[in-house]
């Protein structure tokens, strides 16, 4: 399953040991993918407000930008549609599908795991952004 979700997210990792992170759900008893996924978040936030910065809007635009597009809600609207479910180990002491959270933080620990794994290239997590759709078609029309 690895090069379908390599090929999903369009990015081929180098260590490969980020990807299993990453896709990892949380457990009591583990942290699971909740690192990355707090490191996730800040660079969605980051590639989010560098493009809103170079479009050169308002700073009231870039919080609704943030609102909008960085909440779980839409994270996890983006993993549904991905189907990303199938590829998260799930918890095993639970028989139910993956929840809400779990898929918004997995989404951030992939960009989390991507911006690692590529030594903080932004074009690489740019790319992955842009593959799994995680940009409004336009920024300004977002806020």
């Amino acid at each position: 399953m690895e090069p379908e979700f390599e090929c999903l997210i369009g990015y081929q990792f180098q260590h490969r040991d980020l990807m299993e992170e990453a896709l990892e759900e949380a457990e009591p008893e583990t942290a699971g993918n909740e690192r990355l996924a707090l490191l996730g978040d800040k660079v969605l936030a980051l590639m989010l407000l560098q493009r809103w910065y170079g479009e050169g809007n308002t700073t009231e635009q870039g919080t609704n930008l943030l609102q909008a597009y960085a909440c779980n809600r839409q994270v996890t609207s983006r993993a549904r549609a991905l189907d990303l479910q199938k590829f998260i180990h799930k918890r095993l002491d639970l028989e139910r599908s993956v929840p809400d959270h779990a898929l918004a933080s997995t989404v951030e620990a992939i960009l989390g795991a991507v911006w690692l794994d590529s030594e903080e290239k932004i074009k690489r997590v740019n790319d992955v952004m842009e593959k799994i759709s995680l940009y409004p078609s336009n920024i300004c029309d977002a806020t």
